[in-house]
């Protein structure tokens, strides 16, 4: 089997931490509150960074772990919903400031939640055509500007950030995609110039519904067994959502990853932070396999096996 291997990591973050008391200065709601219904504690909002800082944050920091030459990197690919304008993309803006070759293939993807699965997916099959065998993948998101703070049940949830990898084509890597889309516009929204819009409910319901069985899924067309695979890192979004699908799943919690506590949902970046903070505390070593879920508006889902 061929396909891409993570090789490096990096994460960038809002310039102003936001814990719950903070939100209680602005938002009817509670720390208890907010923690009972989603697990989040804190969050950072992008004050002075625009989205594409937090791209380039994450995506320099990416690089010099992979230690890949830049001018071999043929793809940088940004997967966000935030960017800061509606054209040129933001992968533009983040090839310049890193130095990459001129000769790069460099586009936005916005895939809601699921975005840097739906990235890695498009890495895969691009560079499998491509003689320089490296990609730069990207989830950055500057939500905050997109929040209406008196929705107290979905302001809560949300914080800025980045997370990016770089991704190696290798001939015997494992690398598996699973994904689809439920059309529905009005569950989960962000209309051009206005404010994210949800239905807390029906995305829970999608959600824990879909999670289980994307990685079923993904499993299945790897050949693989549950016991097979290492971590599985879900799109940080709620605490409820990751432990309902660790009972469908039916495997030990702590295979689970989470860090939504400290960041979050932050969209497209949730799961290359979450990568990157694993890769920090040493939980992926060389060889390991990973199965990445996420979901979101679209409604979008994608789950993959990668390994490192």
């Amino acid at each position: 089997m061929a396909g891409v291997k993570l090789l490096g990591l990096g994460k960038a973050r809002g310039d102003q931490l936001v814990t719950n008391d903070d939100l209680m200065q602005q938002v009817d709601t509670s720390d208890q509150w907010i923690r009972e219904k989603s697990g989040i504690r804190r969050r950072f909002f992008a004050v002075e960074k625009t989205a594409a800082d937090l791209a380039a944050e994450a995506a320099e920091a990416a690089v010099r772990q992979a230690g890949v030459p830049r001018e071999q990197i043929a793809l940088c690919i940004v997967c966000t919903f935030t960017a800061d304008d509606q054209t040129p993309a933001a992968a533009c803006s983040v090839a310049g400031r890193l130095g990459l070759s001129e000769e790069i293939l460099a586009l936005d993807v916005n895939g809601a939640c699921a975005g840097f699965i739906y990235g890695c997916h498009l890495a895969n099959g691009l560079l499998a055509l491509q003689p320089k065998k490296y990609a730069l993948v990207i989830g950055s998101e500057k939500i905050s500007p997109f929040m209406n703070m008196q929705d107290r049940g979905t302001c809560v949830l949300f914080g800025d950030g980045a997370g990016a990898a770089v991704l190696g084509f290798d001939e015997v890597a494992d690398f598996v995609f699973y994904g689809g889309c439920r059309p529905d516009r009005d569950v989960l929204h962000c209309r051009r110039g206005d404010f994210i819009e949800m239905g807390g409910q029906e995305v829970y319901r999608f959600a824990v519904s879909i999670v289980p069985a994307a990685i079923e899924k993904t499993l299945e067309r790897a050949g693989l067994e549950k016991s097979d695979i290492d971590y599985f890192v879900c799109h940080q979004a709620n605490e409820r959502i990751i432990d309902a699908a660790v009972r469908r799943i039916r495997v030990e919690s702590a295979k689970f990853f989470k860090n939504l506590y400290s960041y979050g949902n932050t969209s497209a970046a949730s799961i290359p932070i979450a990568l990157c903070e694993m890769e920090e505390q040493g939980l992926l070593q060389a060889g390991c396999r990973l199965v990445c879920t996420g979901f979101g508006a679209g409604l979008s889902y994608g789950s993959m096996l990668i390994s490192k």
